[in-house]
């Protein structure tokens, strides 16, 4: 044959040679295909074939006997030869290229590679980087092929076509042509297809020796992981297993931010897809259709992995719309899909808005349509939420999407309910500089759910009211009132902190304040509690009316407190009433400009009285009708206290009501309602006031109530100390009418004669009126003596400090009324015993560091270190803690019993 078709035909110059050499070859072919055990030589073929001075008549019928006699070689020979198929494909016509793969492809699978590195590989390819990529063209079109595939046409050949084409020719080709299988051309299946279809067995071999090559390395690993990717989703169990465990094995050397990784992967997830941008559009025959559900299931985990295939603009958009409403889709590739969503909105830059924009409106059509699996509706929420973070800018202007986010919590079930309310969370910052109608939009929806029966509903708009809002917005600050009275502490709770956090500096919004001014805040609220009157959402106690219930009428009164210390130039924003009480001087002149100042357009309180003042007592008067509580007592008290003159005058027909409340169960109370009571009593003129201390030592008389007696010495005390101050501030130099002054001094004596009384109450109640009485004035009882008398009154008090009967209470008592009896009466006959007594109580703080500290016994150490901790809690502000911390005298102690 090789002198037939290589001499003759070079030794002949007559032009019927060829012809007859033809007829020849035919003849040949004929013989030989009917008998298919006639071995060719193929390996002089081989040579022939890559000949470059053979002509193409030559080659061409060269091919011919190769793909008739490779296939007739024993395996081992095939294996041998096949590298030189390989090499033989250099610059040969695609159709050759073709037939020469579709011989060595069923080769691979019996190949035997190097187990070491180190040893020659059978294929050389670094040289042949063309002949590289035909063949992993060929391989991928091997592996995406489906087994038992049939293509409704003649598997005649097509002559290969150019790779761009105009839209017109290729929109005329594509009448009439079969449709591919997913992921593959027309053309792609014909070649794969090839003269000899394979079987479905022999497609598995086929496919299983692709993985083989590729893991023996022949080629480099970037351009294969595709073609891992893809046999690893193939239905044959054996591929799809070798495959992945091959993808695994190379996981963590596989760049995945390489362009020509994820390139690859984009390019066959979604075929040849026209873009707008493309003068061009690829020829239908050679257009290859997006892979199967399957393959794009295996591809989206890697895509995962990859920053770069996040940010692939706009291939990255179209695997998301794809995978959200492809016709084939289904809920594994809907849940892959929202993750890879998600990995978009943690690293695709937050300046893409066109993509931001896409991901917004198929996540919202998404949810607004899917209604199948709750778990996916779960993801797409939070995408939404995640796409808010990276770009606020989107949803600024749409509070519609709020509105709607805010419906679907109301309707849907308990998982997805949160799945919503954290999105919503997420979305609330980029609503934080809302102005206009816009910001008129937001306080409306959140008032219009705030009070919804759904927790996380009520949670999410405290939410929204405490960040979207200024801190001194007043109609939020009522909205977060509403929910710190909220029954769910979840709600409450967090709104509370909203509205005791005052703004840092850097947080503060511009031009803002800390909180709304008392004036406004009152105004605004007493409107709202006039509404409320008139609707269900009243709350009745009793036979009293309220308009919010107790738990939020506490927590505004509270507030409008916190609003009234801010105005008065006070910062501290806590409820303790011992703090409290450190801004009662700069309340006290705020509170007197308030009442002094002519009624003001800003302060006017619609349909009600003129100035805040008098409306915020009122608001605390009626909740403490109903419900009580002690911090709105102290705020009344307070409060009166700081402009007696002016206010008291509202009180002079409630005092049975006063009184009532100094007759509470509640020790704490009923003190601060002794001190009210004393403020309204101490105003009025000389015969009230008698007649008031005459009840009240009648009152203190009454065994059958401790409480009334408890109420009744208190009121006894701050009314005689109140008088006397008020006395010698007026009057410092006329003394006391004969008839007040018996009195006071009987007063005095009755509230003495309670130092021994067997009830720990009322001798603690004792203690406090009495030190009240001498913090204002000269004691009117005798210096010492027999019965009642200021020695007397100093012994009993000195002598409970070192009791151990005592309780904390009565001894922090009787040294503040110690302290006290020098203040009025600058003359105190007693004052050396006084400071001598308080001295010998300060004596314990040195035995304790000499003498207990160094105690062998490890439980007196423990309780005496203790003690000192204590100390240094309460008093860390007190100079002489400050000097000892500093000299060491402490520490030295805690050394000492740390080392015991």
């Amino acid at each position: 044959m090789r002198i037939i078709s290589k001499k003759i035909y070079q030794r002949t110059g007559f032009c019927y040679c060829p012809l007859q050499v033809m007829e020849l070859l035919v003849h040949l072919n004929k013989r030989i295909k009917s008998r298919p055990k006639i071995q060719l030589p193929v390996e002089t073929l081989l040579v022939q074939y890559q000949d470059p001075a053979a002509a193409s008549f030559v080659t061409n019928f060269t091919i011919i006997y190769i793909k008739m006699g490779y296939p007739r070689l024993e395996v081992s020979k095939q294996c041998e030869l096949a590298p030189t198929l390989l090499t033989a494909m250099e610059g040969k016509p695609q159709p050759q290229q073709d037939s020469l793969m579709h011989l060595l492809i069923p080769t691979l699978y019996h190949m035997k590679y190097p187990s070491e590195p180190s040893k020659a590989s059978p294929f050389v390819l670094t040289e042949r980087p063309k002949t590289v990529q035909l063949l992993l063209e060929f391989m991928l079109d091997v592996l995406l092929m489906p087994y038992g595939f049939v293509l409704n046409e003649p598997p005649s050949r097509p002559a290969p076509s150019s790779p761009q084409g105009g839209s017109g020719a290729g929109a005329a080709s594509a009448q009439g042509l079969p449709q591919p299988p997913p992921g593959m051309s027309v053309y792609a299946v014909k070649r794969v297809i090839g003269e000899a279809q394979w079987s479905p067995e022999q497609l598995e071999q086929c496919k299983l020796g692709i993985v083989k090559f590729i893991e023996a390395e022949q080629v480099p690993e970037v351009e294969t992981v595709i073609h891992l990717v893809v046999a690893s989703s193939d239905t044959r169990h054996s591929v799809a297993t070798a495959a992945d465990l091959e993808l695994k094995s190379k996981q963590s050397i596989i760049d995945w931010n390489n362009p020509l990784i994820i390139n690859k992967m984009y390019k066959v997830y979604l075929g040849d897809i026209p873009l707008k941008t493309k003068g061009v559009t690829v020829k239908q025959e050679l257009k290859h259709e997006p892979v199967s559900t399957r393959v794009k299931m295996k591809i989206l985990p890697h895509l995962l992995r990859s920053r770069l295939g996040a940010e692939c603009f706009p291939a990255n958009i179209q695997v998301v719309y794809d995978g959200l409403f492809g016709a084939n889709t289904n809920n594994k590739l809907l849940f892959l899909t929202l993750q890879f969503v998600h990995h978009i909105c943690m690293v695709c830059p937050d300046t893409n808005k066109p993509l931001g924009l896409m991901l917004l409106n198929g996540l919202t059509k998404l949810i607004n349509e899917y209604k199948e699996d709750p778990k996916l509706l779960c993801v797409a929420y939070s995408a939404v939420g995640k796409l808010s973070s990276r770009m606020p800018q989107l949803f600024t202007k749409d509070i519609a999407l709020v509105q709607q986010f805010f419906e679907s919590m109301c309707k849907e079930d308990a998982d997805v309910r949160l799945a919503i309310q954290e999105a919503l969370s997420m979305m609330v910052g980029a609503y934080a500089n809302l102005q206009g109608a816009l910001l008129n939009l937001m306080e409306a929806l959140v008032a219009a759910y705030i009070t919804k029966p759904e927790v996380q509903v009520r949670q999410i708009a405290m939410k929204f009211a405490s960040t979207v809002f200024a801190p001194d917005h007043v109609a939020s600050r009522y909205l977060l009132l509403l929910a710190a009275g909220d029954p769910r502490e979840e709600v409450s709770g967090e709104a509370r902190r909203a509205l005791r956090s005052l703004p840092s500096t850097k947080t503060e919004k511009e031009g803002s304040r800390p909180m709304p001014s008392f004036p406004e805040m009152v105004s605004y609220i007493h409107e709202k509690a006039a509404q409320r009157l008139k609707t269900p959402a009243k709350y009745i106690v009793g036979t009293s009316t309220l308009p919010f219930n107790p738990a939020t009428f506490g927590e505004i009164v509270l507030y409008l407190r916190m609003c009234l210390a801010y105005s008065a130039g006070a910062t501290s924003t806590s409820q303790s009433l011992m703090d409290m009480q450190d801004d009662a001087p700069l309340i006290g002149r705020y509170v007197q400009s308030l009442l002094f100042s002519e009624a003001s357009s800003s302060s006017a309180i619609k349909g009600g009285e003129a100035n805040p003042v008098h409306v915020y007592m009122n608001l605390l008067q009626q909740l403490l009708s109903a419900v009580g509580g002690i911090p709105v007592m102290y705020c009344l008290l307070e409060v009166v206290s700081v402009c007696p003159e002016k206010l008291t005058p509202n009180f002079v027909d409630k005092i049975d009501w006063i009184k009532g409340l100094m007759n509470t169960n509640k020790e704490d109370m009923r003190e601060l309602a002794a001190q009210l009571y004393a403020v309204v009593v101490s105003t009025m003129s000389g015969n009230e006031l008698r007649t008031a201390v005459q009840n009240l030592i009648k009152t203190t008389k009454d065994t059958h109530s401790p409480e009334t007696q408890h109420g009744a010495i208190l009121a006894l005390g701050y009314m005689v100390g109140r008088y006397m101050n008020k006395r010698r501030s007026l009057m410092p130099t006329e003394p006391t009418p004969k008839e007040n002054e018996e009195l006071i001094a009987m007063a005095t004596k009755t509230i003495g004669s309670f130092l021994d009384s067997e009830s720990p109450l009322l001798t603690v109640a004792a203690v406090i009126a009495l030190g009240e009485i001498g913090r204002n004035s000269v004691l009117l009882i005798p210096a010492d003596g027999n019965g009642f008398t200021k020695l007397s009154l100093v012994d009993n008090l000195l002598a409970r400090i070192p009791s151990g009967k005592e309780t904390g209470k009565m001894k922090e008592r009787a040294i503040q009324t110690l302290g006290f009896l020098p203040v009025g009466d600058g003359e105190f006959p007693h004052q050396k015993k006084i400071l001598q007594g308080l001295m010998d109580s300060v004596e314990v703080i040195f035995s304790v560091l000499s003498k207990y500290i160094p105690s062998p016994n490890p439980h007196v150490r423990q309780a005496a270190c203790i003690w000192l901790l204590s100390l240094v809690k309460k008093l860390s502000h007190h100079k002489e803690i400050q000097v000892n911390t500093c000299t060491n005298a402490l520490p030295v102690s805690f050394t000492h019993t740390k080392k015991h």
